[in-house]
């Protein structure tokens, strides 16, 4: 309004409601004088607001400005104390399969220095991440350990997840040839007495904080809200293929029917074997299957125990050996939770990072099982204690 005088708190517009008596004089407009009311009223509490707004104290806080004196000199005895039984309670690795892991990740993690500060070091970023994924510690606990932020642990840990996964995406994958499919099925014939079997599979549910506005998605059976882990596994305590994130209010096979896995199954486009007879000189001709609960629907390709309760002997029998023939794929869950304690939850990162963080300790597992398998004759040794800690007498060549 022309002749008017400006508020003095915000030089810009009118910023409380002693003016409105005077725009009342120049101004009949009631429809008018609301709206400019309503500005007025925000424009004085967003000043009061950046007023108020506490100023920084300082840079970075002196527990982290310490980093590179108190953080890193944990790490270091960590390290150069050379015991493969202090490491694998931190990190859930040897010695050597830490510093293999490292040099494959090395140059996709590393941070150039600058001159307002150092950056985290490529062997810290990594060490935080696996302490993540061995304990799931909230990122407030963590920042503690290693005098790094927790904002920038949020950052650091997917910025490595993805890394990792990257640098070990040969290690999960399904069989190309049909031969690879031959010798899954010829390791669970030697170790688990049943022929024809390619694979196990079976869902993990995954602890997680629900997120905003979900309602019940995630809610399953069990009563807690959960992600769901659906793996194929072989004989071996290997991943073959692993799903992560359908919503806990799914069953199993309701997730399975939405994945890659299914429709490339479907399509026959795994170039799984052709049926075969199982044994000489019976000619019924047998395909190959992967071995599912009652929660798989049976297809050529997928068989579930039989079902019911009065059930003769020989249906008992089968029962039997395909519940054995199975259990590859419930240890298999059984050992990646005691080495990652992150799978037993609650996650609490928003879901899409908790899927990209179990999703890199699958990768992590397969990669220290094949390490273990080269270091030892036999896998059947290798298993973990309540503390899920691999006896070290079982890791001596």
């Amino acid at each position: 309004v022309e002749g008017f005088k400006k508020c003095s708190d915000c030089r810009s517009s009118f910023s409380s409601f002693r003016y409105v008596k005077e725009m009342e004089l120049l101004v009949n407009d009631s429809e008018w004088m609301r709206h400019f009311m309503v500005v007025a009223n925000y424009l004085h509490n967003r000043r009061r607001h950046e007023q108020r707004r506490r100023q920084r104290r300082w840079w970075m806080r002196p527990m982290f400005f310490r980093r590179e004196e108190d953080g890193n000199v944990l790490l270091q005895n960590i390290l150069e104390e050379q015991m493969n039984d202090t490491i694998i309670k931190f990190l859930r690795m040897r010695m050597e399969d830490f510093y293999f892991l490292e040099s494959l990740v090395l140059h996709r993690i590393q941070r150039m220095n600058t001159n307002m500060r150092h950056p985290v070091t490529a062997r810290e970023r990594l060490m935080i991440t696996l302490r993540f994924l061995a304990t799931g510690e909230c990122y407030s606990s963590l920042q503690f350990l290693f005098r790094v932020s927790r904002q920038a642990i949020g950052k650091i840990v997917p910025d490595v997840c993805e890394a990792l996964m990257e640098a070990l995406q040969d290690y999960v994958k399904l069989p190309s040839t049909r031969q690879e499919w031959l010798d899954i099925s010829k390791r669970f014939k030697q170790r688990w007495g049943f022929p024809h079997a390619i694979g196990a599979i079976d869902g993990k549910h995954i602890p997680i904080i629900v997120p905003n506005n979900a309602g019940n998605m995630y809610f399953n059976y069990k009563h807690f809200n959960s992600i769901v882990m659906l793996a194929l596994v072989d004989a071996d305590y290997k991943f073959l293929y692993v799903n992560v994130g359908g919503q806990g209010s799914i069953s199993d096979g309701g997730i399975f029917r939405n994945t890659q896995l299914y429709r490339e199954l479907e399509n026959k486009a795994l170039d799984i074997p052709e049926p075969e007879p199982i044994t000489v000189p019976y000619l019924q001709k047998v395909p190959y299957f992967i071995l599912g609960d009652k929660a798989f629907a049976f297809t050529d390709y997928c068989i579930r125990p039989y079902g019911g309760q009065n059930l003769r002997a020989i249906e008992r029998h089968f029962n039997y050996r395909h519940s054995r023939a199975r259990m590859p794929v419930e240890d298999t869950f059984g050992i990646f939770s005691n080495r990652f304690k992150i799978a037993k939850g609650p996650i609490y990162v928003p879901t899409d990072v908790a899927q990209k963080t179990i999703l890199t300790a699958v990768y992590v597992h397969n990669f220290l099982r094949v390490r273990i398998s080269r270091r030892t004759a036999t896998t059947q040794d290798i298993h973990f204690n309540r503390e899920g800690e691999m006896p070290l007498q079982s890791l001596i060549p």
